[in-house]
Parts: C-alpha cells; structure tokens; sequence
C-alpha cells in the first residue's frame, strides 16, 4: 500500500483555524502489514521519526517513509502524518480521524484535500487556487503547535475580530478575482500573529524582505516559526533569497507551490 499526501500551511493570516492550502512537499509512504512496527524513515527529520514516537511508528506495519516536508516548523508535517496513518488503517474520514487528534482541521483538511480550503463546522469548501509560487524561510528550531498557541489570548475584542472577518472575505474575493497585489492586505492579522511573532525575533524582518523582493503577501507558516509568500511566478528565488539572507543562519529558503492534490492512497 503506498500513500502519499502533501504539506500545508494553515491560517493564512487571517484564517485562524479555518483556512490552509496544500503545499507540493510530500510525505510518502509505502507499508504492508506486520506482526510489530517495524519502520525506516528517510528525507527531512528522519533521526527524529525514527527515534521517538510518531502516528506511524504505534501502527502495525512494515514501511518505508520518504519525507520531504520540515518537520515542527509550520508546514503540517504532524498532520500529514496523521493523515497517513489514518489512510493505512482504512479510516473512511481520515480529516476528522486527524483533525481530532490535532485539535484542529485546517491543517488536515488541506492535506486529504488538497487546494486552497475553508474548514466551516463539519464542511470543507474549497477555494480558488492561485497560480503564484510559494517562497518560504524555513525556521532552524522546530516549536511545538501547543507552545504557540499558548501565547493566545483566550479572547478578543470585537474591533479585531471585526478586522480579521474583513480580511478573510476580503481573501475570498482575491483568490476568485486574481487581484493578487492586494493579498498583503488581506493576510493581515489580529488574532494570532501579533502574538506569536515575538516568539521568533527575525521573523518580522524576514517577512519585510520578502516584500522588498517584489512578495504579493506575506505570513506567518500555521503557527510558525517558518515564513510563506505569495510571489509572480519566476520571482520566487528572489524573494526566497532575500528572506534567506536576513533570517538566522541555519534558516533556508524554498520555493514551492500550491498542491491542487491532496491525500493519494494506492494499492
């Protein structure tokens, strides 16, 4: 059995918990089933996977894992793998098998999807896909989703909340109108943000850069600490470099794309 399902980046801005777009970095998987676990991890984390507990390392199977999504840095690689593992069981609804264990869907939602999606209660919708490159400052420290989350306010005032509804319909419009150069705006933020940016000091320089550089608009990556932009295509590497230079040294650039799939089982 093989699966193979994409990267994502939730939030987008203003999204909070509603909003994600599949990334193309993918999480492959090949497994048969096995009287223990027994896995071999390669590609981005792999020591990692393979030294601690992972959703796919309690399951049953003998498998192969080739990743390619930054692990902890804000590109959903817990909920890919979540997504994996709920595909190898057989769970006929592997986004509330994941999202549940994630403690939100957007992420998950994404992943099983693909494209650019709305989480609404128990509906996916999906949203036009934009047909720019993805710069991203992949973040050197991995920071654990409940640490970020933890410096949320438990609530909000109506002003910001009012401000955040706006952009998020204002989101809605671009992606169906392809008014990209207003995207800046639309991913502005009030809810989580401005509260999480402090946990990563360079951040907000990185993602000035990414403006410089030529960035329809700008984020941060789920709940951080990695940045996304929204470029013209062909004007990604510059503006990925650009971010690259700014932000900490063991920090890097990539340029990347909306996946129009999402989760893929064969076999």
């Amino acid at each position: 059995m093989r699966v193979r399902v994409p990267a994502s980046i939730a939030n987008l801005g203003a999204g909070f918990d509603v909003l994600a777009m599949a990334v193309d970095l993918w999480l492959d998987v090949e497994a048969e089933e096995s009287d223990e676990p027994e896995w071999e991890f390669e590609g981005e984390g792999a020591e990692l996977l393979a030294a601690g507990p992972n959703p796919l390392s309690v399951l049953p199977m003998r498998g192969w894992v080739n990743n390619e999504i930054p692990v902890g840095v804000g590109l959903g690689s817990s909920a890919a793998a979540r997504v994996v593992a709920a595909a190898l069981r057989g769970d006929e609804d592997p986004i509330g098998a994941a999202g549940r264990e994630e403690g939100h869907y957007d992420n998950a939602a994404a992943a099983v999807m693909g494209g650019v999606v709305a989480v609404v209660g128990d509906e996916v919708y999906g949203l036009p896909v934009p047909d720019l490159e993805i710069a991203l400052f992949v973040a050197p420290n991995p920071v654990p989703t409940e640490e970020a989350r933890a410096v949320l306010p438990a609530t909000v005032s109506r002003e910001d909340a009012v401000f955040n509804a706006g952009r998020v319909a204002a989101l809605v419009q671009i992606l169906h109108n392809r008014q990209w150069p207003m995207l800046d705006l639309a991913l502005e933020d009030r809810l989580h943000q401005p509260y999480r940016l402090p946990l990563y000091p360079w951040a907000q320089e990185v993602m000035d850069a990414a403006r410089e550089a030529g960035a329809f608009g700008v984020g941060l990556a789920g709940a951080g600490p990695s940045v996304f932009a929204f470029c013209e295509r062909r004007l990604g590497e510059d503006v990925a470099a650009a971010m690259e230079e700014v932000g900490p040294d063991d920090g890097y650039g990539l340029v990347t794309r909306v996946s129009r799939t999402g989760l893929h089982v064969r076999g």
